[in-house]
């Protein structure tokens, strides 16, 4: 929806620019719109590039020793002690404190209250995310009597 409603300023900005209509003859209400129009199209060009950003690098942590029909079944069941370290990047022989940063770093950037200005899409893949490390967390933390 709201990209919808930003596709809608654009061509509606724009076509006011190219009318021979004016609000107001003395004022220059054409460099406002324009203004205006840059400024959304800049708003739009960035949110695309966060976008990318954000599954670029989710995917290169998931992919990362495994394919990407494993990081699918990884989501859907309940994550193994294997799966957990993988999620998390570390290694089985990583001290607490790295694993508790590496978690930290990751949670950062998939945090649903950090994409909110997102798609619904992409706030429920955050939602997804967030609770495989916070599983993934939780496993080790079990398995290291912690």
């Amino acid at each position: 929806m709201n990209n919808l409603l930003n596709y809608l300023w654009i061509i509606l900005l724009g076509l006011y620019i190219i009318s021979p209509f004016d609000a107001h003859p003395l004022f220059m209400d054409d460099l406002i719109a324009a203004g205006v129009l840059f400024y959304v199209l800049y708003k739009n060009a960035r949110r695309k590039k966060d976008y990318e950003q954000y599954y670029s690098s989710y995917n290169q942590s998931q992919s990362s020793g495994s394919s990407q029909e494993s990081s699918k079944a990884a989501s859907q069941g309940p994550v193994t002690l294997d799966e957990a370290y993988r999620l998390l990047g570390v290694t089985r022989s990583t001290p607490w404190d790295e694993i508790q940063r590496a978690y930290k770093e990751k949670i950062i950037k998939s945090h649903p209250d950090k994409v909110n200005h997102l798609s619904t899409e992409l706030q429920e893949k955050a939602r997804e995310i967030t609770l495989n490390l916070n599983e993934a967390l939780d496993i080790i933390k079990r398995s290291q009597g912690r």
